[in-house]
């Protein structure tokens, strides 16, 4: 690129420079709070998927206790016999410039299923089951918004990383430049002027 060694592409220089450093500064003030909000969430999503894991393994362990004793194909039509429904109200909300998912679920049972080929503990498993539901939908809000800040951090860190290695240090040389240029100038003049009053 040419630069034009003049006081008023230095003076837009200096300006570009000083909007760049703030913007740097904002930028990397954000990026770091979104890193610190993206850990936060990475921390409660991991909670949460350790709960429905360790779950699903007490429920494996529950269920086959609760449906000994019961023909496989009766225990089948139990739960195939149930149907419930759930619809998502996907919103979204602003969190520094972020938009992320407000997700709302609504959970209905249409079809319960019989309690005459059912047991108390087989009764019992179904509604432990049921019950992590909600900690399922959570963790599907979860796991997007850490997708989405992690998509959102990583442009950031383009933006500052490319202000920081790039804009700016390029901006300060080509000021340094100018500036070095401007002074050849004022010395070359400054010793013009001398020879011209030594000759008169």
């Amino acid at each position: 690129m040419r630069i034009s060694p003049t006081r008023m592409e230095l003076s837009r220089l200096k300006r570009r420079l000083k909007t760049s450093r703030e913007a740097h500064k904002l930028l990397k003030d954000k990026q770091d709070e979104l890193v610190r909000r993206f850990i936060e969430l990475l921390r409660e999503t991991s909670e949460i998927r350790d709960r429905v894991n360790s779950s699903i393994k007490t429920f494996s362990t529950q269920a086959g206790l609760s449906v000994a004793g019961f023909p496989y194909k009766m225990v089948e039509n139990l739960f195939l016999s149930k149907e419930i429904m759930i619809s998502a109200d996907i919103k979204k909300k602003n969190w520094m410039g972020v938009t992320l998912a407000d997700i709302k679920f609504d959970v209905k049972e249409v079809k319960p299923s019989s309690a005459l080929i059912s047991s108390p503990m087989l009764s019992k498993t179904e509604h432990d089951m049921r019950g992590l539901l909600p900690l399922l939908l959570q963790l599907t809000e979860d796991e997007k918004n850490c997708y989405i800040l992690s998509a959102q951090i990583e442009a950031l860190r383009r933006r500052v990383n490319a202000l920081e290695h790039v804009i700016i240090p390029n901006l300060i040389k080509n000021i340094r430049f100018i500036r070095m240029k401007l002074s050849d100038y004022e010395r070359e003049n400054t010793t013009r002027l001398i020879k011209i009053k030594t000759l008169h």
